[in-house]
């Protein structure tokens, strides 16, 4: 009987063909929007850089909001119909909104202010919402006439009602944070979707700073806590997170030496900072 590693190894090299997903390379988009406009946006406003010591693709959000491809990628998801799309045009729509709708949270909620009649830059998504009101649970945009927050998105992409979740999915989406996996600086397309979100899952475990490291010496990993706050969703797939990440560790001796031992896995801390400076005009 083949291990479960080996499993999850052809699992990753299938991609979204074993999640359940199809896949149709070369195929046109069919059904789903057009997001080249959003992919003009984030390979034009989007670049690697570091922030907080940390190597982050920092997003600027005063031009993408100065963007007209902004507002018409907004226009177009909330006329958009999207009832009956394949499982290619349902990641690669939904993940690329998740995004959208993140960033369009920081453009129009940009500055918080006080009772006292203060006004400054957010420094984190979080400050949008309050205790009793997160941001998770706001509205942040429409898709074909219907209200979602970023929360509803992340939840439909976690269970793609018909289809399997890919966990995958969680270093696609960003929550606008340091911590968070990368924006990707192109959009994500149905002939490319698989593709895509190895590459993304990959980058993000290949970031030392907040996606995974090895500690030798201890048998330590510390991973993102992305991968404890949604263990389930992993362990589901693939048995435990350490058989769902060894596909994606880039560097052979490192996933030697994880898939060798019997490793401890731990987690950083999450910067909530932004991932670029709120374009707050007060």
């Amino acid at each position: 009987m083949a291990s479960l590693l080996t499993v999850i190894s052809v699992h990753a090299l299938c991609g979204l063909a074993c999640w359940g997903v199809s896949v149709h390379a070369g195929m046109p988009d069919g059904g789903a929007p057009d997001f080249s406009a959003w992919s003009e946006v984030v390979s034009t406003h989007i670049r690697p850089g570091e922030l907080a010591g940390v190597a982050v693709n920092v997003v600027n959000y005063s031009a993408i909001a100065a963007d007209s491809n902004f507002e018409a990628t907004l226009n177009l998801v909330a006329k958009a119909s999207v009832a009956n799309l394949t499982r290619n045009e349902t990641y690669a729509t939904f993940i690329n909104i998740y995004n959208l709708f993140a960033i369009s949270m920081i453009i129009h909620n940009p500055c918080t202010k006080s009772v006292f009649g203060g006004c400054a830059p957010i420094k984190s998504i979080k400050d949008i919402g309050s205790l009793l009101s997160p941001v998770w649970k706001k509205t942040a945009g429409t898709v074909g006439s219907k209200s979602y927050s970023l929360d509803d998105v992340e939840n439909f992409l976690r269970s793609p009602t018909p289809f399997r979740e890919d966990p995958r999915v969680h270093a696609c989406i960003v929550c606008a944070s340091i911590s968070c996996p990368d924006v990707r600086l192109e959009a994500f397309t149905v002939d490319k979707i698989d593709e895509q979100m190895t590459d993304q899952m990959t980058k993000f475990l290949s970031n030392p700073k907040k996606g995974m490291t090895l500690d030798k010496a201890s048998k330590t990993v510390t991973l993102s806590p992305i991968f404890n706050w949604f263990a389930g969703d992993f362990v589901a797939a693939a048995g435990s997170v350490k058989n769902f990440i060894m596909p994606f560790i880039a560097d052979q001796d490192v996933a030697s030496f994880v898939r060798s031992n019997d490793v401890t896995l731990q987690y950083f801390d999450y910067d909530w900072n932004l991932n670029g400076a709120a374009p707050c005009q007060c």
